[in-house]
């Protein structure tokens, strides 16, 4: 069974893909046009963050 739904920046930051692969982490969120009303973290794309809002 496959899993096609990207995983938000909360499982990648708990992966510290922030910390394993800064480029990568980067490129998920710069440049920035959402924010997560949960967790205050902004992405690139809301499909990124667990409650998407545009900035």
């Amino acid at each position: 069974m496959s899993d096609d739904k990207p995983k938000t920046l909360c499982a990648h930051v708990e992966e510290e893909l922030q910390v394993n692969d800064p480029r990568a982490y980067i490129a998920l969120i710069k440049p920035a046009t959402h924010y997560c009303e949960g967790c205050g973290r902004s992405a690139a794309k809301d499909e990124n963050l667990c409650k998407p809002q545009k900035l």
